[in-house]
């Protein structure tokens, strides 16, 4: 399964995400849902950090990404929030593949 967390600040705004896993819809290299996960995710990071020229702290592994950002900026937050929407409608149609957590730190 893979878990989405997106982390909040106590002011509301977001500062963050963290992916890891992997759905197990299908074999690797078909997985249609991992794929849509990866695309969206990559997608964001890109735009925040290559776009926006945010400073992001991103941490990458096989099984793991995670970004961080410690100021807030509009733009960046329209990507963070995008972001979430998009894991949440994957996982309304694959529930079973994808769990997303809205947490405070």
């Amino acid at each position: 399964m893979i878990r989405a967390s997106f982390l909040y600040s106590k002011g509301g705004f977001c500062v963050g995400f963290e992916v890891f896993g992997h759905s197990g819809f299908a074999e690797s290299g078909l997985d249609i849902v991992c794929s849509a996960v990866s695309c969206a995710v990559q997608m964001c990071c890109n735009g925040i950090t290559e776009i926006v020229k945010a400073d992001a702290q991103i941490f990458v592994d096989p099984d793991k990404i995670s970004l961080r950002v410690e100021k807030f900026d509009e733009k960046v937050q329209v990507l963070l929030e995008s972001l979430k929407m998009q894991i949440g409608l994957l996982e309304k149609d694959y529930g079973e593949n994808i769990s997303l957590l809205l947490l405070e730190v």
